[in-house]
């Protein structure tokens, strides 16, 4: 785990250290472990080392291949690199170190590009051929590994944060290549999804590289392509009961090849089935007691500090709990707003940033419980739109209810939600999820009340309901699932959890996330996916028999803050500089009144919570960079 960062200079031009230099200082934090650059002629790359794996110097990059044909900086793990390496040395190829960054680039010596068929892991690496004078650059199948990408007659640059691409921490010059400019259709997409999609970034001319894509640079040109794709596969005709145990057996392994390192390997625990199965399969394969971190958040109504304590107990674990007090989590919100650098609103960024804190005073590598609601139907929207459809088969719709503001009644904000979804349903059951989603932010009903006329025109042809019907084929709940995880999963869970962790150099595994295990529960039956009757009903039969049962029975809890809270008391003044001031740049996008008019309804207890910290957020990117 590790930054990367490098620039491609055009055709005759020597590549400028100074400026390689300063993008490799803006991504220090991702590698306290060691830096290096590595130039010759047009191109130049650099590395910051988080050593995991092979500790020495000889795992150290940039790292030159054997013949010295092959420059690789790469930030990941390859999880089976031992099997790769295996079946690399019986073909007698010599290997100067035990890390998985040599067996990544002697595979790449020896099939090119077709060598990501057999990488297990996630990664985002780039390799420069001295003999052709072309890079190579990949990002794992799941987009767990960052890689952004700009261009320009001047060359090519790549690093793995925004922040190495735009400025420096010197008077905000920019230092890759030249000042992008706002992508305002992308901010058009945030204020829909709160996250800005792939390839998309926020910026023109500055790309994110989606997952299972790849993409060479020849003679100034750039070509991405995908590689893979989990709907190419067919759907799986199998019984439940043995879909269950094959979960079981790919989720061991899963575990198995994350806990492989040179360094402790802790995990994050709360008292939710995800994160309690991986600590439990850990606990069962470690010869020592394994390492524990949970956070909790008291006055925040979520604190699962005694659930995770009892288990930590039962599985003898070092366990560390830590509390988060509000008056700490504000005074890091705009170290965390900083962090994504591309406008993002995910508020449980928050308390993962703090956890992620917290953690890296003790190991340098942490399992993490993310995917677990995608794959397994945790989301409560997914009951939710379920019930939707029903009721559109039925040619029902809730009955409207009032809540009182200032003294005035206005309509149930929860009951509207439901009802627009079951009237886009007529349109189909991905219009029904795009208005069920949106509708947790701006749909674009509430668009057409906040936006600046001028803006809204201009962006129409960016609105997320119509991206997230694009990225939908399938129907019914799946349709939800199916969006979830090629979207929401890689472009607002994944990069929330690589920044927080990463700002602290702190390195954050998935098991349930292994693209084995992926692939094979997207093709199952989708009512094994999402029971009606029992939380994860797949994943829960899959753990049975080394989960506690009341783990398997708890109801889901958010890691959430209480946003519509700090709104009325400590981040009002905040909202209201720069959200509302003369100068707000926010202003030139949404309506002055429409914004007052969401802050003082959430005063008067209609919960605007996510709605307004997707506005700061907003306001406090483009008092930054527009």
């Amino acid at each position: 785990m590790c930054g990367i960062a490098g620039l491609i200079a055009a055709q005759g031009r020597p590549v400028d250290r100074d400026r390689l230099v300063a993008m490799s200082d803006r991504i220090a934090h991702r590698g306290p472990d060691g830096d290096a650059v590595w130039i010759e002629g047009q191109a130049g790359l650099a590395h910051r080392r988080l050593a995991i794996v092979d500790l020495s110097p000889t795992g150290a990059q940039p790292m030159v291949s054997t013949d010295g044909r092959y420059v690789v900086v790469f930030n990941g793990e390859i999880y089976n690199y031992r099997e790769i390496k295996e079946q690399l040395t019986k073909s007698k190829e010599p290997f100067r170190s035990t890390s998985d960054t040599e067996v990544l680039l002697k595979l790449y010596e020896r099939e090119g590009e077709k060598m990501l068929e057999k990488l297990c892991g996630m990664f985002a690496f780039a390799i420069w051929d001295r003999e052709k004078n072309e890079l190579f650059f990949a990002r794992d199948r799941i987009g767990k590994k960052p890689f952004f990408w700009m261009s320009d007659e001047r060359g090519f640059a790549f690093a793995s944060e925004l922040g190495a691409l735009l400025h420096t921490g010197q008077g905000g010059a920019f230092v890759a290549l030249g000042k992008p400019d706002v992508d305002w259709d992308a901010v058009r997409l945030f204020l829909g999804l709160q996250y800005v999609p792939s390839p998309r970034t926020g910026f023109k001319n500055v790309h994110a590289l989606p997952p299972s894509h790849c993409g060479f640079v020849r003679d100034g040109s750039v070509e991405v392509k995908r590689y893979a794709s989990f709907d190419a596969e067919p759907k799986i005709e199998t019984s439940f009961e043995d879909a269950a145990k094959h979960v079981r057996e790919l989720l061991d392994e899963s575990v198995r090849l994350r806990m492989i390192a040179d360094v402790p390997v802790g995990t994050f625990l709360s008292g939710g089935i995800d994160s309690s199965a991986v600590a439990c399969l850990m606990a069962k394969r470690s010869a020592s007691s394994i390492k524990t971190f949970t956070m909790g958040f008291p006055s925040f109504g979520y604190d699962e500090r005694a659930e995770a304590r009892a288990l930590a107990t039962t599985l003898g674990a070092e366990h560390h709990e830590f509390e988060a007090r509000p008056a700490e989590a504000l005074r890091v919100i705009d170290d965390v707003l900083d962090a994504y650098q591309a406008p993002f609103a995910d508020a449980s960024a928050i308390p993962t940033y703090l956890l992620a804190r917290e953690t890296r005073r003790h190991v340098k590598a942490v399992m993490t419980g993310d995917g677990g609601d995608e794959l397994f139907g945790g989301y409560r929207r997914y009951r939710y739109f379920a019930k939707a459809l029903r009721w559109r088969a039925l040619g029902r719709l809730p009955v409207l209810g009032s809540i009182d503001v200032g003294g005035v009644k206005r309509l149930n904000p929860k009951i509207v939600r439901m009802i627009r979804t079951i009237q886009a349903l007529s349109a189909g059951d991905a219009a029904g999820y795009a208005e069920l989603f949106t509708g947790s932010y701006f749909s674009e009903c509430d668009l057409g009340a906040l936006l600046d006329p001028d803006f809204a025109k201009r962006t129409q042809g960016s609105r997320a309901e119509s991206f997230v019907v694009q990225n939908i084929r399938t129907k019914g709940v799946e349709a939800a699932m199916e969006f979830d995880l090629h979207s929401y999963l890689p472009d607002d869970l994944n990069v929330k959890m690589d920044r927080a962790t990463m700002a602290h150099g702190l390195e954050g595994r998935s098991p349930l996330l292994d693209q084995e295990l992926v692939s094979y529960v997207a093709r199952l039956p989708v009512e094994y996916r999402l029971s009606s009757r029992v939380q994860k009903a797949l994943l829960a039969e899959a753990v049975r028999d080394v989960v506690p049962s009341d783990v398997l029975l708890r109801p889901k809890r958010g890691f959430q803050v209480p946003l519509a809270e700090w709104f009325r008391d400590a981040l009002r003044s905040s909202f209201v500089e720069r959200c509302l001031s003369s100068d707000a740049k926010l202003l030139t996008t949404c309506r002055k009144e429409v914004v007052t008019r969401y802050l003082h309804e959430n005063d008067h207890g209609v919960d605007h919570g996510n709605r307004l910290w997707m506005l700061l957020s907003l306001a406090t990117w483009l008092e930054r960079y527009g």
